[in-house]
């Protein structure tokens, strides 16, 4: 079975700036986009994340490290660019990951969220 590397986004919002909601919903949006995909950590090669500049008590990639501090993906973070009327309190996330080659991604967008890409939610 022929093999080959996409990307699959997704994101969420919470509802405040904590570390406790911060690593729940990065947690629950990692989850549902692996389930979505039938991914696994063996089929990922980095997993990027954005945040909006109003989440400041901790970033996704510590919010992901909490259930295995040895977690083997790559881990980047950045802040999403300040734009008049962006959705607050959001974080993005791409994964690339192999899957067999007639895979179709399927994005996961929650809460919130959700009305960044209604077409894909």
């Amino acid at each position: 079975m022929e093999r080959r590397l996409f990307a699959v986004r997704a994101a969420t919002q919470i509802g405040r700036d904590s570390r406790e909601e911060i690593i729940d919903a990065v947690c629950d949006v990692y989850d549902r986009v692996c389930e979505a995909n039938g991914m696994d950590v063996s089929d990922m090669v980095s997993i990027m994340f954005t945040m909006t500049s109003d989440l400041r008590t901790t970033n996704p990639a510590t919010a992901l490290r909490t259930r295995d501090a040895r977690f083997a993906v790559p881990l980047f973070c950045m802040q999403e660019p300040d734009v008049d009327n962006m959705l607050e309190r959001t974080i993005r996330l791409i994964i690339h990951y192999y899957a067999p080659e007639h895979h179709t991604p399927k994005a996961v967008y929650l809460h919130g969220a959700a009305n960044l890409r209604p077409d894909l939610s």
